[in-house]
């Protein structure tokens, strides 16, 4: 009998106890490109949108974000699982857990801008042109480095 490894995890909000860790997964992803950085005052500031993955032993092991764009327009952003536990479904259970938070907040649109689209493709999100977005690209996308060469995908799930 196998042993399903996600009854092990505990999917909740963020607390101020956690904006170091989150932190530090976001810091670690950024560096290599997968994620834009955020400060620990953008953490702080943000906290109330971040929800985390622990395990049994009370150990985040990731966490993901919902920006409210407005207009029942919300993104999954932040999307980080710590680099040991990749592989395992983690991030796929965050991004559920993040859809099922924006139905909850009435939310009409998710959309995300990511290197990783086979997770949300997974869950039904589609493939839309980045530019649909100007939100996002105002926010966001104006102090990214790539800013002028983006190739991430984005995505789109009309909840």
């Amino acid at each position: 009998m196998s042993h399903d490894p996600s009854k092990d995890l505990r999917f909740r909000p963020a607390e101020a106890r956690d904006d170091t860790t989150i932190f530090d997964l976001i810091q670690r992803a950024a560096k290599n490109g997968l994620v834009l950085p955020r400060t620990v005052e953008e953490i702080d500031a943000a906290l109330p949108q971040f929800l985390v993955v622990e395990d049994s032993k009370n150990a985040v092991l990731g966490c993901v974000a919902l920006r409210d764009y407005g207009d029942g327009l919300v993104e999954v952003r932040s999307l980080v699982v710590c680099p040991s536990k990749r592989g395992h479904g983690i991030g796929t259970m965050l991004v559920d857990k993040a859809v099922h938070m924006a139905r909850e907040r009435g939310m009409t649109t998710v959309f995300t801008l990511t290197y990783r689209p086979h997770i949300f493709e997974r869950l039904g999100f589609s493939v839309v042109d980045k530019h649909r977005f100007p939100q996002k690209v105002w926010a966001d996308c104006r102090r990214c480095p790539k800013r002028d060469h983006c190739d991430e995908i984005a995505l789109i799930f009309e909840v």
